[in-house]
């Protein structure tokens, strides 16, 4: 098995902790695949070691001139620049290409997979742990839904969004591929998709990464396609509704409260209108979605006791949540950082 993503931050000992620390308190022995930055500390280079980590330098680099068009500027960095040997996709969109090309140096990564965001994760399990045998899989390719009106488990709707309600969506879909192919009117009711979160085994991944990073070169043909006017969760959601992953008997989606990820962004940041007035307010740290065992770990709101998922094996988007997660993350340092824990060896096989 094997969790791959971008983390190249100038330092990022807290984040390791949280990424790779609970990874490896929980049990999971599989392999961890980074592109750190090339100047990553040297206490930060001994703690991958010691947890078995594989990580590649990624240095940034400027973008060809040719997807740096009038209106493409921004001062959002993974939007604004490229690394060195992909400067024709910014870092969001070549993030992709390098988890791609990481899998498939891999031999050993016959398993699952997960591509994941790097700075908002956390796990309580193994998140492969109740998926079985990747390689007998009826599904090898899997997207994890956020909250949906479906999955909302309040009665309060603005606590949850369908894709084709989303007016980000819409604009950043739109301009690109035209409101006849976006079509939102179709998919009105249907789940969001989180692009920082996909599972699969080599194959799903192989083909859910090669598909859209493909999307990502044809986008940069046209200036109102290029990031930032289109994102890379975005341009995931048009593909999948379009059907553009293929082997749809093969392809699934995870229900928001169920399976091996719960996103809690949505669920802990929202807008609303300010009681009293009539102004939109964004509001974050709510905890009334949230759901915890006696232990105070996380718990899937849709699963039952029993479920080898009944505890949330990945938490997404905690960052939304800072007021009461972090004060959580001290009261549960044992899922990340133990004192008496060994130091993590993979055994050769």
């Amino acid at each position: 098995n094997a969790i791959l993503g971008l983390a190249s931050y100038p330092t990022f000992k807290n984040g390791w902790l949280k990424l790779v620390g609970s990874l490896r308190t929980n049990g999971y022995e599989g392999h961890i695949i980074v592109g750190v930055h090339p100047e990553i500390p040297q206490d930060e280079r001994e703690y991958l070691d010691k947890m078995g980590v594989t990580y590649y330098a990624v240095e940034t680099a400027n973008c060809s001139a040719t997807i740096l068009r009038d209106g493409t500027q921004t001062s959002n960095k993974v939007r604004a620049k490229c690394s060195r040997g992909l400067e024709n996709l910014k870092l969001e969109w070549g993030r992709y290409e390098m988890a791609r090309r990481w899998l498939r140096a891999c031999d050993t990564c016959t398993g699952w997979s997960m591509v994941i965001d790097t700075r908002d994760i956390f796990f309580q399990k193994d998140p492969f742990a109740s998926l079985g045998d990747a390689q007998d899989a009826r599904h090898e390719l899997m997207f994890v839904e956020e909250v949906a009106q479906y999955t909302n488990t309040l009665p309060d709707r603005s606590r949850a969004i369908d894709i084709g309600a989303s007016g980000r969506y819409k604009m950043h879909t739109i301009p690109c591929y035209g409101s006849a192919l976006v079509a939102p009117e179709k998919i009105i009711d249907r789940p969001m998709l989180c692009s920082g979160t996909v599972i699969g085994n080599r194959n799903g991944i192989h083909r859910f990464l090669s598909v859209l990073v493909n999307e990502f070169h044809n986008n940069n043909k046209k200036v109102e396609c290029m990031s930032p006017h289109t994102t890379d969760q975005w341009t995931m959601n048009y593909l999948y509704y379009r059907g553009d992953f293929g082997f749809p008997r093969q392809t699934k989606t995870l229900p928001w409260g169920t399976g091996a990820v719960l996103t809690i962004g949505k669920p802990c940041a929202t807008e609303r209108v300010k009681e009293g007035t009539k102004n939109v307010e964004h509001v974050h740290s709510l905890k009334d979605m949230m759901v915890f065992d006696a232990n105070g770990l996380i718990l899937n709101p849709h699963e039952k006791e029993g479920s080898p998922t009944y505890v949330a094996s990945t938490l997404h988007q905690w960052d939304r949540c800072h007021k009461w997660i972090h004060p959580w993350f001290n009261k549960h340092k044992f899922l990340f950082s133990r004192e008496d824990k060994v130091d993590w060896v993979r055994e050769e096989p």
